[in-house]
């Protein structure tokens, strides 16, 4: 059906099916959401599409905050010492202790109110 679509040069059939692929895609990154690593210089994320690192020395601090009710969920910042933002993470998955852990264990502060959870 998809290649009798395309051959007969009527692609409005493919907008449904196109859009269902894309929303999966979407679906799939926020359930796999990010894996979050660490090694002897740096820390990371890697994730489905995409991923990000800092070496440990340019990292300030970890910020737990809450985008609000239109951004989603609470999420961890790793912020550089310059202040920009290396990366986030959402912090459900983590959980305070275990981002706590990570922080202690990069001697950075973890930062954020008890709201944000």
């Amino acid at each position: 059906m998809g290649t009798s679509i395309l051959l007969q040069g009527n692609l409005s059939g493919l907008i449904i099916p196109a859009s269902g692929l894309l929303f999966a895609a979407w679906i799939y990154n926020s359930v796999a959401g990010a894996y979050l690593w660490v090694d002897a210089e740096s820390v990371g994320v890697s994730r489905p599409w995409r991923g990000a690192s800092c070496l440990k020395s340019d990292l300030d601090h970890l910020l737990v905050d809450n985008p609000g009710f239109r951004r989603g969920r609470p999420r961890c910042s790793f912020v550089r010492k310059d202040g920009r933002v290396a990366f986030r993470v959402p912090a459900k998955p983590y959980g305070r202790a275990q981002l706590a852990t990570t922080a202690e264990y990069l001697k950075v502060p973890l930062t954020g109110s008890e709201w944000d959870w």
